[in-house]
């Protein structure tokens, strides 16, 4: 396990408001996209701690073990749809702000820094506006206890 504190960002500041906005996407339903010019290195999305909701292995298995309805099963398909396992962490991470939206390309514009901090993204090439931000899901981790999910997390079941 890693310590969150040391990574997330600690300015007031995201800098996802600054770079991005929320569309219609081509690729799949909502996308994120860039509002002004974003030049290849930029940091564009940068975690605070109140930007993501941390779900530890064992609270998400005593949700997914506990009875459901028909709401619930919304709850987790939402919970599913639009967070990333992160291994570091041996957990869920859902993203609460507009960064959610990142859509997968193998093609993509976006990715982890070079030190793999887990709550930032950062241009891979320039990013012109009114284009989507993308990045490649299947360069994500895949986590053993969310097997039964795999069609959330794994591009090739897509």
């Amino acid at each position: 396990m890693i310590n969150t504190h040391s990574i997330y960002n600690i300015t007031t500041i995201n800098p996802i408001d600054e770079y991005t906005e929320v569309r219609p996407s081509k690729i799949h339903g909502i996308g994120l996209f860039a509002k002004k010019l974003i030049l290849k290195g930029t940091l564009w999305w940068y975690a605070r701690p109140e930007d993501v909701l941390i779900i530890a292995k064992n609270q998400f298995l005593t949700l997914d073990n506990s009875i459901k309805s028909p709401l619930m099963d919304r709850f987790m398909k939402i919970l599913l749809t639009y967070s990333y396992y992160e291994r570091d962490l041996d957990a869920l991470v859902l993203c609460l702000d507009n960064s959610r939206f990142v859509n997968h390309s193998v093609n993509s514009n976006s990715g982890p820094p070079k030190d793999e901090n887990i709550f930032c993204s950062l241009a891979l090439k320039d990013i012109q506006p009114g284009e989507e931000i993308t990045e490649d899901y299947s360069k994500y981790t895949l986590c053993s206890w969310l097997k039964k999910y795999k069609e959330y997390f794994d591009p090739s079941c897509w």
